[in-house]
């Protein structure tokens, strides 16, 4: 039984990155990305699939792939401000092996890096299958970090669940299917942290609690 739930997982990982790295679903990305190829030859510029590991009990959601960030990286929050501000504070409290097992599984609502990193709601809508998939790959999972308004309403459509019925606000827990909560962060965008509105410690304590989470 262990490994047949085991095959379903890894059978649904590798078909959404096979169905991934070869989406075309939102045409105004796909010639965004293709003038990206133009301009930034030795970029990524293409869909950036989530990092970490799917055995671990924690998922963080961000919005979209930062041009100068994972879109040149290819690998989700790395290469920017963003980036150096999640992957520090995971540091401090204890991730520091991004190939443990115990590692927060890192992914975007979208996949792609959309133009003036404004995702049009279609855009949003096409790729919730493909976190869809990875929330399901996630057999321990227990936490699920939204970064952002987006993030927090595209983990709840996954869930199949009303929006309505729970409002993002920075730090409110939420209690999704199967025993697995929602923790609200405010994004660690460099407006976001420069303009205060969330800081460093703000950060760490979410990530805090998730990590403490039975």
């Amino acid at each position: 039984m262990e490994l047949g739930l085991l095959g379903v997982r890894l059978y649904l990982n590798f078909k959404m990155l096979d169905l991934l790295n070869s989406c075309k679903k939102c045409c105004r990305i796909s010639e965004y990305l293709f003038d990206l190829k133009k301009k930034y030859k030795d970029y990524y510029n293409k869909p950036v699939k989530g990092s970490g590991s799917i055995d671990s009990t924690i998922c963080i959601v961000g919005l979209a792939p930062g041009l100068h960030g994972a879109n040149k990286t290819g690998k989700v929050f790395t290469g920017d401000f963003s980036g150096d501000i999640l992957n520090s504070c995971l540091r401090s409290i204890g991730f520091k092996d991004p190939t443990s097992k115990d590692f927060p599984y890192i992914t975007n609502a979208v996949k792609c890096c959309p133009p003036d990193n404004k995702p049009k709601y279609y855009e949003i809508k096409n790729c919730l299958g493909y976190l869809k998939s990875e929330i399901l790959s996630m057999k321990k999972l227990k936490v699920i970090i939204a970064l952002g308004k987006i993030s927090h309403l595209s983990i709840l459509k996954s869930f199949d669940m009303a929006s309505s019925k729970y409002v993002f606000e920075h730090g409110k827990i939420h209690d999704l299917l199967n025993d697995v909560i929602l923790i609200d962060s405010y994004h660690c965008s460099k407006l976001n942290i420069n303009t205060k509105r969330v800081t460093r410690k703000m950060i760490k304590d979410i990530l805090f609690r998730a990590k403490n989470v039975n």
